[in-house]
């Protein structure tokens, strides 16, 4: 019998004429099909990768909700309404693959077995080069001085590491950084921080683009438009960083996380600004900042550590947001781990907000 995974196997080698299949608006663009939608109207916000490499048939909408999903699940959205048995139906019939003819299920299997196989390599790779362009990133940015722009950013939110009495080793400033490809991208200030795993390893490289004077993070009239009207996002990460974290502040503590004492409670923020302001009200805290809080669950923290303490976001009560934190908390409680919480007052969004200044008269 045909595995759903060898069928998805098939389609992905096949994805250009998959897509020519299911939306006949698509235009090639790169190493990218390009539609506006699933509902298969001209335009570029349902994008297809049909390069070679791991994430060939991969596809994000950003039109609809930022859905995304392998080359079976863009069958499923686009003629199916999600139903991936029919999905599976439909592509066996498309593929002219046939259960009951031995000789054939044989080879879709090898063939599948190979493509698993190449695919495994090719993210290997790709994951290394991104990697290592990450650290270059990290290592061509300068370490914070006092009044360089990141500084005066940092002071605009209310903190001050003159009054830590040193700068955090993990952030560096880069004074002109390229936001995206091409000769037209924009170059800007940006704070660049590293992100490293359990073991110490740099595994990824956090950027937070600037407005030129230092005075907030970038917006739609330094970074532009995405597809959907929305200002492009001032944050961004180069390379894969799932588990990791940016040590924000190691406190009365120097060595690495995972070398802390016994006992000790680690304080994890969503962003660097709320750390960071955490470490403004007691600087002999540990510190770390799980990037995104779709990371959180996955965070590598070492046993021996006391409380693991979240600097919560005030996000609506049922949000994405809120189902997130409260399955990432429960991963930790199941681990054997005693989670708390820190939460700002009622209508303010995150910690920061209480130091920020940057709407001060």
């Amino acid at each position: 019998m045909i595995e759903v995974s060898e069928i998805e196997t098939q389609l992905e080698k096949r994805i250009e004429s998959l897509v020519g299949a299911l939306l006949p608006n698509a235009v090639k663009i790169g190493k990218e099909m390009c539609v506006g939608s699933i509902h298969g109207e001209p335009g570029q916000s349902l994008r297809i990768h049909v390069g070679s490499g791991s994430r060939r048939g991969w596809w994000v909408d950003f039109a609809g909700g930022d859905d995304k999903g392998d080359a079976l699940k863009l069958v499923a959205v686009v003629r199916f309404g999600g139903d991936i048995k029919k999905a599976v139906a439909w592509a066996k019939g498309w593929l002219g693959l046939d259960d009951s003819d031995p000789a054939r299920v044989e080879q879709v299997k090898l063939e599948a077995k190979a493509h698993a196989e190449e695919k495994a390599r090719a993210a290997a790779i790709e994951e290394e080069k991104a990697r290592k362009g990450a650290r270059r990133m990290w290592h061509k940015a300068t370490p914070l001085q006092r009044g360089d722009l990141v500084d005066l950013y940092l002071q605009r939110r209310g903190i001050d590491l003159a009054r830590l009495g040193r700068a955090p080793g993990a952030i560096r400033f880069n004074p002109e950084l390229q936001y995206g490809w091409g000769d037209q991208s924009p170059r800007l200030p940006a704070m660049v921080s590293m992100i490293t795993n359990l073991a110490g390893e740099h595994i990824a490289t956090h950027r937070t683009w600037l407005k030129p004077d230092g005075s907030d993070k970038a917006g739609a009239a330094e970074l532009g438009l995405d597809d959907r009207g929305r200002p492009n996002d001032a944050k961004k990460v180069r390379g894969k960083y799932l588990g990791g974290h940016i040590p924000v502040w190691k406190g009365a503590q120097a060595c690495p996380l995972r070398d802390v004492a016994e006992g000790t409670d680690v304080y994890v923020s969503e962003g660097i600004e709320d750390g960071l302001t955490a470490a403004m009200a007691d600087p002999s805290l540990r510190i770390i900042a799980m990037i995104a809080l779709g990371n959180l669950a996955a965070l590598e923290l070492p046993p021996q550590i006391g409380r693991l303490i979240i600097l919560k976001q005030n996000d609506p009560p049922g949000s994405k947001a809120d189902q997130a934190m409260k399955r990432a908390v429960s991963h930790h409680r199941a681990a054997g781990r005693r989670v708390c919480f820190v939460t700002p007052p009622k209508g303010v969004k995150d910690l920061n907000v209480l130091t920020d200044m940057r709407g001060a008269a």
